[in-house]
């Protein structure tokens, strides 16, 4: 019998994606304290989207440096 409800497979940058997140939101300190957790309420929105993006950018970083190392290692 074939399973039509697959386990979902994880990306394998979440678990660091998330923990930049946190990073981002605890430098935030009394602004995220402030606005009351991660609701959807308008103060927090920015915060969360920007929190987002530093994380994409930090991916994006640290991949680019893999790639780098990856190929200098390569040629040599």
């Amino acid at each position: 019998m074939q399973n039509d409800n697959p386990s979902p497979i994880e990306d394998q940058h979440a678990a660091l994606e998330r923990r930049l997140i946190d990073e981002f939101l605890e430098s935030a300190g009394p602004a995220r304290r402030s606005a009351g957790g991660l609701g959807g309420t308008s103060e927090v929105s920015p915060l969360v989207r920007a929190a987002s993006e530093y994380a994409s950018l930090r991916l994006a970083e640290i991949e680019c440096r893999a790639r780098y190392t990856d190929k200098i290692h390569r040629s040599s």
